[in-house]
């Protein structure tokens, strides 16, 4: 076949990094059209990674056709954005959380029954994160016993964007954070399922949904997940502690060695650093390679509706507003 034909419908922050990561596939694919109610943000995209203007994604879907389309709106417009590109046999990226609650989720996967669809949980595509996912599986560690996460941040941004406005995001940083932190737990439990999620959630801001949020998994193995979040911290951390009976690994986001473990008969910690694209390039690369060889996509519909489960289950536990 030849170059994959790519669109996007929104042009916000999250757009820049799906249109540098096709851009970095630029032999396999290209840009043919970007949408956003904002004229300006799509001419703005538009200027550096080339396609035509739109500023309504139904229209753009009509006059460009694309094989492939990135959904990077609002959550509250992934379902008919996505509804609209499978109708027209596009495959689909979208992006994340999947929806604003699980049954638009399941619209969503039912919507695309006859075409590819990818939920863009990037940090399964993170090189420290693959590792790990194979450190875990050569069974160094031992059995899994406990997983902590944590993404802390001060968004500057809190209380003055679509983020913080529950009917567009579906909530705070619960659904918006933690359903990364869902999904890393997700992929390095390797399948084994969440069994029950508790939450509590609190706001120092004058907002009305939650900027700070922690939860506790078990999974269906017995494996404890704790998993925190806030945007109303200074200093910004990101890190996954994976422990084990027989040693631990440390996931540092912010650090040169992406990966470092340490095993029960170590006395010193073994680093590992990685070279390899980013996470958005090689989740890029692989929408790409899925539309061109028919394989399913390594975060399809079903994860998705796993972590929008757990979503529900953890805000009902909260008793949270949304």
């Amino acid at each position: 076949m030849g170059k994959i034909r790519v669109a996007v419908i929104g042009a916000g922050g999250i757009a820049a990094a799906h249109l540098r990561a096709y851009a970095a596939h630029a032999e396999r694919c290209e840009i043919v059209g970007i949408a956003d109610v904002v004229e300006s943000a799509a001419q703005e995209k538009v200027a550096t990674y080339g396609g035509q203007i739109f500023r309504d994604g139904e229209r753009m879907l009509d006059a460009v056709k694309p094989d492939a389309v990135s959904i990077c709106t609002p959550p509250k417009f992934h379902l008919p954005a996505v509804a609209a590109a499978a109708a027209r046999g596009s495959a689909v990226l979208c992006e994340k959380p999947p929806a604003r609650n699980l049954a638009e989720t399941e619209a969503i996967v039912a919507a695309t029954q006859s075409t590819l669809l990818q939920f863009a949980f990037c940090h399964r595509f993170h090189p420290p994160l693959r590792a790990a996912q194979a450190l875990i599986a050569s069974g160094r560690l031992g059995c899994l016993v406990q997983i902590e996460n944590r993404f802390g941040m001060r968004f500057a941004r809190a209380g003055s964007s679509w983020f913080t406005e529950a009917d567009i995001a579906g909530g705070g940083i619960l659904i918006d954070t933690l359903a990364h932190s869902i999904d890393i737990f997700r992929a390095l439990t390797g399948g084994d399922e969440v069994e029950s999620a508790q939450a509590q959630v609190s706001s120092a801001l004058p907002i009305d949904v939650e900027d700070s949020a922690s939860l506790l998994l078990r999974s269906r193995g017995g494996v404890l997940g704790s998993l925190n979040c806030s945007w109303v911290t200074p200093v910004s951390e990101a890190v996954v502690r994976i422990y084990g009976a027989e040693g631990q690994a440390v996931l540092d986001y912010n650090a040169e060695a992406g990966l470092r473990y340490r095993l029960a008969d170590q006395d010193d910690w073994t680093e590992q650093r990685f070279d390899e694209p980013d996470r958005f390039v090689a989740q890029a690369g692989h929408f790409l390679r899925c539309i061109e060889t028919g394989e399913p996509p390594l975060v399809g519909g079903e994860d998705g509706l796993e972590v929008m489960r757990v979503i529900e289950a953890a805000y009902e536990s909260a008793g949270a507003q949304r």
